[in-house]
């Protein structure tokens, strides 16, 4: 595992694309201004996601596990108004990176990706963009190693990592990661972590006053990895699970929700056998 710590300085909806053609299933459950699934095939996803954008509701995040029975798309929506946005979903990395350099020339931001795969092909790709300015960059296909340069070279350019994603390819193990600029105190980014790994970096960190902001499960030939960012910012309260099946995670989601947290972050994948679930709340 390689690591680097550094311490920095009314919507418009557009269709995603339907790719999937599956049988639906979908555990549901509703909170206030925002509503959250999973366990949606492409076509389910498609389905929800036109259901949520008429109900007023905007995508907020997105993340897809590759299983042996095709993709599992977990996703939130927020209650939110203003800027335009624009999601992908079911894109092959080809066009993953076609749809990355269009929205960039149209003044779109991207905002947060998903990258998942099992070895059979170049990776599954989700996104989401919104109309906004600011400096970012984005990249995928990298090998530990390249991936490692990339945060370095980009993080002393004054980029903070916001997303990172491992996936397995044809070719091997791959990260798509996403940098951009702003932000202020310090942050620590983590990948390549078994989950006893994860667990002991999540108690060191939180106990030095970081918060999860971000992780991401991905299935390897050697077990499940995680990657995952940690940020010297705010107070609030907030819980982090993995490791959990369908019915855990919906069984947390239930208590967690009754006690007053929001969902703000869930990373679905395969686990060799089924999918499993983390995610992050915050109160």
């Amino acid at each position: 595992m390689t690591h680097r710590s550094f311490l920095s300085a009314a919507s418009a909806r557009t269709a995603i694309a339907a790719t999937l053609t599956a049988s639906l299933l979908i555990q549901t459950a509703d909170a206030g201004g925002w509503v959250a699934r999973h366990g949606m095939t492409g076509a389910g996803y498609q389905k929800t996601f036109n259901a949520q954008v008429d109900n007023g509701l905007r995508l907020a995040t997105v993340d897809g596990a590759a299983t042996a029975q095709g993709m599992r798309y977990a996703a939130i929506w927020e209650k939110k108004v203003g800027r335009r946005w624009i999601a992908r979903h079911g894109m092959s990395a080809a066009q993953y990176q076609a749809e990355v350099t269009q929205k960039h020339a149209n003044g779109y931001r991207l905002i947060d990706i998903s990258a998942s795969g099992r070895g059979n092909d170049h990776g599954t790709f989700a996104a989401l963009w919104v109309k906004a300015g600011g400096a970012w960059v984005a990249r995928h296909g990298l090998t530990s190693a390249q991936y490692q340069q990339a945060f370095d070279k980009f993080t002393q350019q004054g980029y903070r990592l916001r997303d990172v994603e491992g996936y397995m390819t044809k070719q091997g193990l791959r990260y798509a990661a996403l940098w951009a600029k702003g932000g202020n105190g310090g942050f620590v980014a983590r990948h390549g972590m078994s989950g006893q790994s994860y667990q002991a970096k999540f108690d060191q960190y939180t106990a030095q006053g970081f918060r999860l902001t971000h992780v991401d499960g991905y299935w390897t030939p050697n077990g499940v990895r995680y990657a995952a960012i940690w940020e010297m910012a705010g107070n609030g309260a907030f819980v982090a699970r993995h490791g959990m099946t369908g019915s855990s995670y919906q069984s947390a989601f239930d208590t967690y929700v009754g006690q007053g947290y929001a969902l703000k972050h869930v990373s679905s994948y395969w686990d060799g056998s089924q999918v499993r679930y983390a995610a992050i709340w915050n109160r």
